[in-house]
C-alpha cells in the first residue's frame, strides 16, 4: 500500500489472473482425481495408488506448461482483457508469477495425495513454513533488495517452488518407487516441448503486438486466439514428435471434431 497509487490494485488483479488456470487445471483435476487415489489407498493397491498419480501428475504438467507459457508472452492480451488498453504493471507483474502458474497448478495433486493417506498435518506444516518464507522474502525482494511490487511477486513464485519440492521429496521418502525413470524421461520431453513452444509464441507475440489502438476486446481477441491455436498446436505437433501419450487423444478428439463430418 506504500508503493504508489494502483499498485496494491495491480497486484490484486495479476494475482487474480494468475490463479486461474490454477483453478481450472490444478483444482479441477485434482478434486476429479482424488475419491479414485483414496479408494487405491482403502483397498491395499498402493501400486495403483502410485501409477494413477504419475498418470494424473503427467497431464496436469502437460497441460501447465503451455498455458504458463503462453501467459507469459501474451501477457499484455491478458491484461488487456481485464483493463482496456493495457497496464504495464499488471502485465510486469503477471509475468513474474508465471512460474508460481505453473508449481501451485502441481501443488493441488499433491497436497490431495497427502490427504488420501489420512494425512492433513504435512500439508499444513509444509504451508506454516513456506508462509514464513513468504513473509521474509517478500520483506527482503521489497526493502533489501527494492524491487518493489515485483519483489512480492517472485516471493510467491519462489515459495510455489519451494513448496512442491517439499511435498515431491516427503512423498518419494514415504513412498519409494513412486517417480520412475519413464516419468522424469516424460517431463523432461514436456520441458523440451514447452521450450520449442516458447519460442514459436514469442515470435507469433511479436508479428501480431499491441497497438495502441486497441482498446476494445473485439480487437485485441482475435490477435489472443491465433497467438493461443498457433502456440497449442506446436506444443500438440512436439508432444506428438516427442512421443508424448498426452498428446495422443487430443488429437484424436480434434480430429474426430474438424474431419468427422468431412468424413461422413
Amino acid at each position: 500500500s506504500r508503493m504508489g497509487d494502483g499498485v496494491t490494485r495491480a497486484y490484486q488483479q495479476a494475482s487474480a489472473l494468475s490463479l486461474m488456470p490454477v483453478n481450472l487445471v490444478g483444482v479441477a483435476i485434482s478434486n476429479a482425481a482424488f475419491p479414485r487415489m483414496t479408494e487405491r489407498l482403502a483397498e491395499g493397491r498402493t501400486d495403483l495408488f502410485k501409477k494413477e498419480l504419475r498418470v494424473v501428475l503427467r497431464w496436469i504438467i502437460w497441460l501447465a506448461l503451455p498455458i504458463a507459457t503462453t501467459a507469459y508472452f501474451a501477457r499484455g492480451y491478458v491484461v488487456a482483457f481485464v483493463k482496456n488498453g493495457g497496464d504495464p504493471l499488471m502485465a510486469g507483474i503477471l509475468g513474474a508469477l508465471v512460474v508460481a502458474i505453473l508449481f501451485r497448478t502441481v501443488y493441488h495433486i499433491m497436497a490431495r495425495t497427502f490427504y488420501a493417506q489420512q494425512d492433513t498435518k504435512t500439508p499444513l506444516y509444509i504451508s506454516i513454513v513456506t508462509i514464513t518464507l513468504n513473509v521474509v522474502l517478500a520483506i527482503l525482494f521489497t526493502q533489501k533488495f527494492g524491487w518493489g511490487v515485483y519483489g512480492l511477486a517472485w516471493a510467491q513464485s519462489i515459495v510455489a517452488v519451494v513448496e512442491v519440492v517439499i511435498l515431491f521429496s516427503i512423498l518419494q521418502f514415504r513412498t519409494p518407487g513412486i517417480f520412475t525413470r519413464s516419468f522424469g524421461k516424460a517431463l523432461l520431453k514436456m520441458l523440451l516441448a514447452s521450450a520449442g513452444t516458447s519460442i514459436v509464441t514469442y515470435v507469433i507475440v511479436q508479428a501480431f503486438q499491441l497497438q495502441s489502438g486497441d482498446l476494445s476486446f473485439m480487437s485485441t481477441f482475435p490477435k489472443f486466439a491465433v497467438i493461443v491455436a498457433a502456440s497449442f498446436a506446436v506444443y500438440l505437433l512436439l508432444s506428438r514428435l516427442l512421443k508424448l501419450r498426452e498428446a495422443d487423444p487430443v488429437i484424436a478428439r480434434l480430429n474426430k471434431l474438424l474431419f468427422g463430418r468431412l468424413r461422413r
